[in-house]
């Protein structure tokens, strides 16, 4: 288990890096003027130090990927519902996700705010809806078998 779990570390704070670094290069082609933009203008502002910014906004994002990659072992937890098991993962990345999001780009009006929480919230509703139709079919298939194997039919599958 500390094998996996220093696994999901690596991985997910590498994830981070790469996510901030890809968001990093979009924002400066929407609004660079042919300039990168390597830390967020009002950050830097926060900070008042243009490399110290930089290296807590790639830490802040580092963060962010190692949660979501620890917080994919609640998705191990068989006996948890599937319910249970997203209310813990996005309770857990939320309280984690949000404040970095917001400290590094601080929202400007109501509807950042509402953006934000929107691209927050969009995938899970759509990942939940996804594996909550695939378990479905899983438990309908496996009650299938079992309905087969009381009847003593064999089922060639």
């Amino acid at each position: 288990m500390k094998k996996e779990i220093l696994k999901r570390i690596g991985v997910g704070g590498f994830s981070g890096l790469l996510t901030c670094q890809i968001v990093l290069i979009f924002i400066s082609l929407g609004i660079g003027n042919g300039r990168f933009i390597a830390v967020s203008p009002s950050f830097e502002k926060l900070i008042n130090h243009e490399v110290l910014a930089f290296i807590l906004q790639n830490v802040g994002f580092a963060l962010i990927g190692i949660t979501f990659a620890l917080c994919g072992l609640f998705f191990e937890i068989a006996r948890w519902s599937m319910l249970r098991q997203y209310s813990m993962h996005i309770g857990v990345t939320s309280v984690v996700w949000i404040p970095i999001v917001f400290i590094i780009w601080p929202p400007q009006s109501i509807w950042n705010i509402l953006i934000l929480i929107f691209n927050f919230m969009v995938p899970y509703v759509i990942t939940w809806s996804i594996q909550y139709r695939v378990s479905k079919r899983d438990i309908e298939q496996i009650n299938a078998l079992i309905q087969n194997h009381k009847k003593g039919l064999k089922v060639n599958d």
